[in-house]
């Protein structure tokens, strides 16, 4: 077995690729993501979220990932530096795996694939932009706003949440669109079947998991064919901890 360790953080990475050796796994060290990390058997991220994300940008096949937070949230990781040994021997001895749905838009510049969301914003900063939003051709709404969320589930408790969204179950079906300061008093976060596709016509700049921008006039929005991998976790238990400690 073959595991690819990227770190963000390299005080760990000696220590956790010799105790992979204690369990009989190759390793090799990346200090930044790279498509290589397609040929391993699973990944192992020290860091944060944001390490994850960027990890994900290189990942089509389904690789499950092992998250150490050296971050300051880590909804997406297992363990701390303190404990990785326990949980890490656990993950790789039972190989438990769970999945979560992507999303993914075309754009002339190539395809943006994203864990979390997909957001499109005004291309000058604090400018508020129009946006025309379609779900599966069918007009729904039209806004004035500094910008337009598409979100999965367990993309729910990022950007999302801190734009007064909804907090979802990460294994729901569904697809959560909600807007960046809306001109509009009634505006209310909306949440659609993961089939559907979403179309904002928008001029303005569309991001990825805060990884990849692009320039666009419009964007659709669907679920992507690529899954996020991870090993398993109690999840909602986890989410709503770091809730607390947070609050």
């Amino acid at each position: 077995m073959r595991a690819a360790i990227v770190y963000k953080d390299s005080k760990l990475t000696e220590k956790v690729s010799k105790f992979l050796r204690s369990l009989e796994v190759e390793s090799k060290i990346f200090e930044k993501p790279s498509f290589e990390l397609e040929d391993f058997d699973f990944v192992v991220s020290i860091g944060g979220d944001g390490t994850i994300l960027r990890i994900l940008q290189y990942l089509r096949r389904e690789v499950p990932i092992f998250g150490i937070n050296v971050g300051r949230v880590g909804i997406l990781t297992h363990s701390s530096p303190e404990d990785f040994e326990e949980k890490l021997r656990r993950a790789v001895l039972d190989f438990e795996i769970e999945k979560f749905q992507r999303i993914s838009c075309e754009t002339e510049e190539g395809e943006l694939i994203a864990l979390n969301e997909i957001a499109v914003f005004s291309r000058e900063v604090a400018k508020i932009m129009d946006a025309e939003i379609y779900v599966d051709g069918e007009p729904i709404e039209s806004l004035r706003c500094d910008g337009v969320i598409v979100a999965t589930p367990i993309g729910s408790t990022s950007y999302s949440l801190s734009a007064g969204g909804p907090i979802v179950d990460p294994h729901s079906e569904v697809i959560i669109l909600n807007a960046v300061a809306p001109f509009k008093l009634n505006w209310r976060p909306m949440i659609f079947k993961s089939d559907r596709k979403i179309l904002i016509k928008a001029k303005g700049l569309a991001i990825a998991d805060g990884q990849k921008r692009v320039d666009v006039e419009e964007v659709e929005i669907k679920r992507s064919k690529y899954m996020a991998v991870f090993f398993k976790k109690n999840r909602i238990r986890e989410v709503f901890k770091k809730f607390k400690e947070i609050i």
